[in-house]
Parts: structure tokens; sequence; C-alpha cells
């Protein structure tokens, strides 16, 4: 499940209106319906909900806003798509260098999607560990895993928190938080992204401070036991899993390594009667990106992959090869964003496309410096993204992550 990832207040902080242009266009038939996207705003610690039009991509605001806490860094819904869970990583961030004194706790918020696709705060909040800017959720529901960055000058401050989720409610499972050994850095690991496989029972861990990737396997209660630790690039940032649980994607400065799971893909493994969750790295990785890379996610039909850049102010469009995991860029290699992407949310449509057969698909990105959410169409079997209109502007202004339902 997904992830997100930021670099936010000048520090390292990992951490989603006009017409339609589809791919093609070439849209035969559409049905009506509408989505919901919510966007995390850090100028106003919000979150603002909008409908999605899912026969156009389009959004309208709907309803008022509902507060959140402290810099908003990641978001996810659950699989059910009636809980959303905000992580709030707070301001109060003392200095990187000695001396080196422990952050506040961030904060995970919780709401309610109320049928309109409005949301209604539950009560409180659940304390996180020291900077919280990743989010992952197992397909059933189950489990949130959280990653808390922490500090270099802390390598113990680094963690994953692991809630199970009863109805809105998280209950830290035993021995929670987890500590991510760092056998290639003493100033800890740092960890910055976390993927889950669909079926919950491995869940890898992207660790920035000495740019690693770290298996868990993860028990019937939530309990994570660590495995191998693999480099990857220079400050990697997200990590993203294919729906069918065979590859794993990582970004880093510039580029994505890419490994092929020993889980559900049998022919990765090197025992194929026991998947183990060991990761092999897919032939040509590290596969080239834009500048500073800092969200992944896959199209929900496991063959295309986007990658957005922070620093170029574009995203990355790539295929995924059938049975190997290899990327090349897609037809159109990139597309342009509003200033400062941070994340990444795609919501299925509803219109089909008589060219192809396929169904045009939508892709939404926050803005963090431009205030705004970019909107693209793409066609679910040729991969390319077009623009829909113009940006959406966000009141409140920086948003840093988007969840679609």
């Amino acid at each position: 499940m997904g992830t997100r990832f930021r670099f936010l207040l000048g520090i390292v902080i990992p951490v989603l209106l006009l017409g339609l242009s589809d791919c093609n266009n070439s849209s035969s038939s559409s049905s009506s319906g509408t989505g919901a996207l919510f966007v995390a705003s850090q100028g106003d610690s919000s979150v603002s909900s909008f409908s999605i039009d899912l026969s156009t991509g389009l959004l309208t605001a709907s309803g008022a806003k509902v507060a959140t806490g402290n810099t908003p860094s990641a978001m996810i819904l659950a699989p059910s798509g009636t809980t959303l869970f905000v992580a709030n990583s707070n301001p109060a961030i003392p200095p990187q260098s000695p001396p080196c004194t422990s952050p506040s706790p961030g904060t995970i918020t919780a709401y309610t999607v109320n049928t309109d696709g409005t949301l209604t705060a539950v009560s409180g909040s659940t304390q996180a560990g020291a900077v919280p800017v990743a989010m992952a959720i197992d397909s059933g529901g189950h489990f949130l895993f959280v990653a808390n960055q922490g500090l270099q000058c802390d390598p113990t401050s680094g963690t994953i928190s692991v809630f199970s989720i009863q109805a809105k409610a998280l209950t830290k499972v035993p021995g929670s938080p987890f500590t991510v050994a760092a056998p290639r850095a003493p100033s800890g690991t740092g960890p910055s992204g976390v993927a889950v496989t669909p079926d919950g029972k491995f869940l890898y861990v992207v660790n920035q401070f000495d740019s690693t990737v770290t298996k868990f396997s993860v028990d019937a209660s939530g309990v994570l036991t660590q495995g191998p630790t693999l480099p990857v690039g220079t400050t990697p940032t997200a990590a993203a899993i294919t729906p069918d649980g065979g590859f794993l994607y990582v970004t880093n400065a510039s580029t994505v390594s890419a490994f092929a799971i020993c889980n559900q893909v049998l022919t990765s493994c090197n025992d194929p009667t026991s998947p183990d969750g060991s990761l092999t790295v897919v032939a040509g990785s590290p596969f080239s990106a834009g500048i500073e890379p800092v969200a992944i996610i896959a199209a929900p039909s496991g063959k295309f992959l986007y990658v957005v850049n922070r620093q170029s102010n574009q995203i990355s469009e790539y295929k995924i090869a059938t049975g190997t995991g290899v990327l090349t860029p897609d037809t159109q290699a990139t597309i342009s964003t509003g200033a400062n992407p941070v994340g990444a949310s795609i919501r299925l449509g509803t219109s089909t496309i008589t060219a192809t057969g396929g169904v045009t698909d939508y892709l939404y990105v926050p803005n963090l410096g431009g205030a705004s959410i970019s909107v693209y169409s793409f066609d679910s079997t040729v991969g390319s993204l077009s623009l829909v209109g113009g940006p959406v502007s966000i009141t409140g202004g920086q948003p840093s992550a988007v969840a679609a339902e």
C-alpha cells in the first residue's frame, strides 16, 4: 500500500478545472459517479475534502475543512474507505547537530469518511514516534505501519510504529515502536518510507540516513521481525509495491531501485516452495529518474509506475515489464507539475476508451510550493498522463499529502 515522503521546513522530512483531455481523446461511454479526494495542508494544519467527477476527474470542494495536527506530512485511507489517517510530524524539531534533544512526538489523527465525502474528526489523537513521515496499511486493513524518521544526531529515534486497526481506533501492537538496526551507519537509519505486501506478510522500510532498504516479517499480531538490509541509491525517500506483490520500487536522489519480491511471484525465490519475502535486484536497476524524486505509485493494473520529482517539477512515467519488473520510459517519459510536487494518489474512473478498451483513470499530485493540486488522466492500458485543466488552488497553502477514495 501507499506511502508518502516529504521535504519540509528546510530540513529533510519524508513524507497526492476546465475540460478533460484523456490519453486518446476517444472516450466512448461513461457512467455517473463521484469519488472523494482529501488534501492535507501545512499552511493552516487542515484537511480539505473534494468530490471527484469519475467521468472527468474534475474536483469540486465539498464541506468545511477539518483541523489536523501540526505539520501534516502523510495520509492514508483504510481499505474500507471509511477511515482516513493523517500523520503529523509537529514543528518542534531541534537542531541536527549537538547538543541533540529529542523532538516532540508526532501524532496520528483519524477521521470518519462520511457518505457524502466529507470528514468528521475522531476525538483525540494517537502518539507516534519522532517525526512520522510515511504510512502503509495492508490490504486487509488490519495494521497501520508508520515510519518515524527521527534525527541523525539520535540513532535511537528512528523507528517503526505498528498499530492494530479496530474500526477507527489504533492500538499499539506488542513491542511497538520497533527499531531499525543500522549496520551501515552509526547515526541511525532514518526511516523515510514504508511499503507492505498486499497479504500483509512483509514490510519494507526505506532508510534515508544509511541509503538502505530493510525487510521485516509481519506476524499475525502485527509484530515485526527484522530481516536482511540491502543497499539502494543515495538518500532514498519512498517505496511502492506493485498490486500483485511481486516488485518493490524505491526512489533515490535521482534514480529508482527495483527488486523482485519472493512472495507471490515465486519465480523470484531461491526456493519456490518457500516464499520468504527476500529481495532480488531487477536487471538494469537502478533506473534513471528526475531530480529529487519524493513519491512513487504504481497503477492499479501493475503495468505502469509514476515517480514524482520535487526539484525538477515533473512526473517520470514508466512501463513495468511483465514478469521481470524492468522499467522503461513510457511513450511520454515525463510531464510537468506545479512547483515542488510532493505526493500522488490514483482514483479509478468510469469512462471507457473505444480505441483501446481501457478506462480513463486519474492521478492527483499536491504541489507544496504551488499551493495547488495537479490533475491528470491516463488510459489504463496505455499509461501516459494528460493534464486535466489547470491546477486546483488549495486555500491555506502548502498541500503536503493526498488520498483518493
